[in-house]
């Protein structure tokens, strides 16, 4: 997975978090399917977490720490070809 493959993916998963949020669903648990993304994230640059479904509020959040360390250069996915 390249950096901007990483964005990408982060980037629509942080997005339905925010609008499940906004839909006052914040501390629902996500789909297993969201969770296995996540974990696919986490997994990318090296901060795997185990799957589980943890609420929209606590994986914005979490994603809102990996798009920093990302972006800042800290944590970076292996690169792939693609």
């Amino acid at each position: 997975m390249t950096v901007s493959q990483w964005l990408s993916k982060a980037s629509k998963l942080h997005s339905t978090c925010v609008d499940q949020q906004k839909e006052g669903n914040g501390s629902k648990k996500i789909t297993a399917s969201e969770a296995a993304t996540l974990n696919e994230l986490q997994h990318a640059i090296g901060s795997n977490h185990g799957i589980r479904q943890v609420t929209y509020n606590e994986a914005r959040v979490s994603l809102d720490e990996m798009f920093v360390m990302v972006k800042a250069g800290q944590k970076t996915p292996p690169l792939t070809a693609g």
